[in-house]
């Protein structure tokens, strides 16, 4: 397989995979919603009758989970977690190229340990059908099971984001179709 060719198949995964990773964007956005209806509701009830309502906090709790790993990959896509860029602001593009590429093999390494750690984690809670005691019982074993999930779905975004600092510090660059295929500057 030819260098373009081999860059057309790695765009057009990695925007099947953005494609995904906007869904379930989407679906931690529906849990923002939700976590702020259900706890307006439950905040008014207590405010009002002095009653609030059974399990609302146990529910937000769990999908807090949902929220936060369904939306990590696009939050990398979109390269908005938390980075120093003093160093990059000053640096030439190739630099650039490389300080990212070392960001993302040691954020990949670390939620690779993470997922790991978190996975062997679900798996005992799964075995037990983990619960959280509180107003209600609330099964927690499933939400301990997104935790692993999300972290591989930012596992791949990251390898995804390695091949493309790669392929541009390897002078690969698009060929000014808007990004549908791309040529090489030189052969590996």
């Amino acid at each position: 397989m030819k260098n373009k060719e081999r860059a057309f198949v790695i765009e057009r995964v990695a925007a099947a995979y953005k494609t995904f990773a906007i869904t379930l964007s989407w679906i931690s956005v529906i849990t923002i919603f939700i976590m702020i209806f259900s706890t307006t509701i439950d905040a008014t009830a207590r405010f009002l009758f002095n009653n609030p309502i059974p399990g609302m906090f146990e529910l937000n709790e769990v999908i807090l989970v949902i929220c936060v790993f369904m939306g990590a990959t696009w939050t990398q896509i979109e390269r908005g977690h938390i980075r120093v860029e003093v160093f990059l602001m000053k640096s030439s593009a190739r630099k650039q190229y490389i300080l990212n590429t070392i960001s993302w093999f040691v954020a990949l390494i670390f939620a690779a340990i993470l997922c790991y750690q978190t996975y062997m984690g679900f798996l005992d809670s799964y075995s037990v059908r983990e619960f959280r005691w509180g107003s209600i019982q609330m099964p927690i074993w499933w939400a301990k099971g997104l935790v692993p999930l999300g972290l591989l779905l930012l596992m791949i975004q990251l390898i995804f984001d390695i091949i493309m600092e790669v392929r541009a510090l390897l002078g690969w660059k698009d060929d000014g179709d808007g990004g549908d295929s791309a040529t090489t500057v030189r052969e590996f």
